[in-house]
C-alpha cells in the first residue's frame, strides 16, 4: 500500500489494510490537509493508495465512527474535527484521568511509577533527537500506562476507543512544535513529571496541578470535576 499522508509507517505495523488507509486519511483529516467539506470518492481512494474497494470501504466505516465524515454512496462527505469536537475529547480525557488516579491511590504503585519515569527518560530522549513522532508515541503510552495499571476493562474501552483521534491530534500539535518551538518540549516533560510525582506520593493537589498544566484549554472544567469528586467522597 503506499503512503500519502505522512502518518508514521512504523506504527502501521500489525495493522489491516483499511486500518491503515484509515489511519493515513484520519491524519489528513485532523491536520486540515483534506478539506472539511471535501468528497472522498472509494474508487479514488483505491487507486491512490493501491487498494481494492474492500479496504477502503472499511476504512470508511472507521472514520464515520470517529465522526469525521459522513458515508454516502460510493464515497463520504469530509465533516471533520470542530474546536468543540476537541474540547469533548480533552473533556473525556479529564474525566477518565482523574478516575484513573483516584484509583491509583489505593494501589501500590511501584511498577507503574517506574513505567513512567522510563517513558520520561525516553521523551528527553526523543527531543534530544528532535523526533516529533516518537515523541507522540511515547506521550500517548505515558497516559496509557496510567489507564492500564488500573485494570478496568471500560476503563480501557473508552481509552482505545478515543485513541485514533488523539495520536493524530497529538502528532499535528507534536510537529508544529518541534517545527517552530523545539524549546516548549521542556515544559511538555515537566508537566509529565507532575503527573508522576502526583502519583507517587498520591497527592491529590499535585494531581490537580498536572491537570492543569496538560488541560489548559478546559481549566474551568478541571474545578467542577475535582470539586465533585471531593464532595463525593465526604458522603
Amino acid at each position: 500500500m503506499k503512503h500519502h499522508y505522512h502518518y508514521p509507517s512504523d506504527w502501521l505495523k500489525h495493522r489491516s489494510t483499511g486500518e491503515q488507509v484509515a489511519s493515513e486519511l484520519r491524519l489528513a483529516i485532523i491536520s486540515k490537509e483534506i478539506a472539511e467539506g471535501e468528497k472522498l470518492s472509494e474508487n479514488k481512494i483505491a487507486q491512490q493508495f493501491e487498494v481494492s474497494r474492500s479496504p477502503v470501504r472499511d476504512a470508511l466505516k472507521l472514520l464515520q465512527q470517529d465522526g469525521l465524515i459522513s458515508l454516502e454512496r460510493m464515497g463520504a462527505i469530509v465533516t471533520g474535527l470542530s474546536n468543540t469536537n476537541q474540547t469533548e475529547i480533552y473533556d473525556i480525557r479529564l474525566m477518565l484521568e482523574s478516575f484513573v488516579f483516584e484509583r491509583l491511590q489505593l494501589e501500590n504503585n511501584i511498577e507503574v511509577i517506574k513505567q513512567l519515569n522510563k517513558i520520561l527518560k525516553m521523551m528527553t530522549v526523543a527531543v534530544e533527537f528532535k523526533d516529533a513522532d516518537e515523541f507522540t508515541r511515547l506521550d500517548l503510552q505515558f497516559h496509557e500506562s496510567m489507564i492500564t495499571a488500573i485494570n478496568h476493562q471500560y476503563i480501557e474501552m473508552i481509552w482505545y476507543n478515543l485513541t485514533p483521534v488523539m495520536e493524530c491530534l497529538i502528532l499535528v500539535s507534536m510537529r508544529q512544535r518541534m517545527q517552530n518551538e523545539p524549546e516548549d518540549f521542556e515544559r511538555v516533560i515537566h508537566n509529565h513529571q507532575v503527573y508522576n510525582e502526583a502519583i507517587e506520593t498520591k497527592d491529590r493537589n499535585k494531581m490537580k496541578e498536572a491537570f492543569h498544566l496538560n488541560f489548559d484549554d478546559v481549566d474551568e472544567q478541571i474545578d467542577v470535576l475535582w470539586n465533585s469528586q471531593t464532595n463525593i467522597e465526604r458522603k
